[in-house]
């Protein structure tokens, strides 16, 4: 059973610690024993090039992704296993992002940096903002342009699915992400996943899932995952 992680944040969302370079994600995530990891950004894929380089030096399997906000406020986890097909759809995730600029006293910074964290370029739109796709287009757009589509902490107060829309509606999830130890009555058959959301480097490795796969791409995981092989483990 391999351990993966597919909710972290780099520095590029300005709800994250600035320690949260590439590198520091990759050497952290080694240090927690997990077998794979994915970059997860709010609405931009800037620094998915940095996190690719940081992976390949260290051997480490990964995906690339994005933590999108549907127009509801409902947040999804898009996930893919090239990173150029993640530019390609982080373009257009954050064309459709709303027109409000980041004020960096108010939200923190939004850095787009190299593998160690230097400095190259700021992302000038709020990420943490939401795009105008609606939830029920953002599901299947995502799966069509190749990628594992999970809602994220579908159970939590605020930009949870369950919350904000009342209902989990029937799309095709790859699988949802709960926070909470039981598993709502609304998930129903559909897999689920427990990832440790992480904004700072210690949170990385404190929530995972075990999932038996023979390789980390799109179409593994998502067999795994419509066959139910995977099992929470929470310290």
């Amino acid at each position: 059973m391999a351990r993966i992680d597919f909710h972290i944040h780099s520095c590029l969302s300005p709800c994250a610690s600035p320690e949260m370079s590439p590198r520091a994600i990759v050497t952290r995530a080694q240090e927690a024993g997990l077998d794979c990891i994915a970059l997860t950004d709010h609405n931009c894929a800037e620094n998915l090039p940095a996190f690719h380089e940081a992976c390949r030096e260290a051997g480490m399997p990964c995906l690339y992704g994005m933590e999108v906000s549907a127009s509801e406020d409902v947040h999804v986890l898009c996930l893919f296993d090239r990173l150029q097909s993640a530019m390609d759809f982080g373009r257009v995730i954050y064309h459709a992002l709303q027109e409000y600029p980041n004020d960096p006293e108010r939200f923190g910074d939004q850095p787009v940096v190299t593998v160690d964290g230097s400095i190259e370029d700021f992302a000038d739109k709020l990420l943490i903002g939401a795009t105008d796709i609606s939830f029920f287009d953002l599901v299947p757009m995502a799966r069509d342009a190749g990628a594992l589509c999970i809602p994220a902490h579908i159970d939590r107060p605020y930009y949870g699915a369950l919350n904000h829309l009342g209902f989990l509606p029937d799309l095709p999830y790859s699988a949802v992400e709960v926070t909470a130890p039981g598993v709502p009555q609304e998930v129903g058959d559909r897999p689920v996943v427990h990832f440790s959301d992480s904004h700072s480097l210690g949170q990385i490795g404190s929530r995972f899932t075990e999932i038996a796969v023979d390789d980390f791409t799109v179409a593994e995981l998502q067999q795994a995952f419509s066959q139910q092989l995977v099992q929470e483990y929470k310290k």
